[in-house]
């Protein structure tokens, strides 16, 4: 019985310690219209995806709130799922026909940034993140 409640009390503890709930709070600005749905994606700072899924959104100026245990630096990835079929849709030579967005303004000419260009520190309880959606064809 002592056993179980120590085992108890440090994956308790291990869990108060490494994985606190953090809030990050997205607005998205330049889709194609409001309301739109957008998927995310938030990775940690070594590319592991943390959470995944969708967010209904209203308007450019509303934000979204995921609630999610993060590392001191952490990558978001979004696209907006125009159509709401659930999935990125890929044109000539797979490129990206929605608009799509990545943290810290990060941005490569046909292809995704590199983790490091998308890294973005927590910051206190909460972390406010504005992502722009571009089209493959902004340079």
């Amino acid at each position: 019985m002592m056993r179980a409640l120590f085992v108890l009390f440090l994956f308790l503890l291990g869990t108060f310690t490494f994985g606190q709930s953090h809030t990050i709070e997205m607005c998205f600005s330049d889709a194609s219209q409001y309301p739109t749905r957008v998927a995310y994606e938030v990775q940690n700072d070594k590319g592991i995806i943390l959470k995944q899924g969708f967010l209904e959104v209203v308007s450019a100026s509303e934000y979204c709130e995921v609630l999610l245990a993060v590392s001191k630096k952490f990558a978001v990835l979004v696209y907006e799922d125009a159509n709401r079929n659930s999935q990125m849709d890929r044109g000539w030579f797979a490129q990206p026909l929605e608009k799509y967005a990545f943290s810290n303004n990060a941005w490569a000419t046909l292809s995704k940034p590199d983790l490091e260009d998308m890294l973005i520190s927590r910051t206190g309880a909460k972390t406010r993140v504005t992502l722009t959606f571009k089209s493959v064809t902004d340079f």
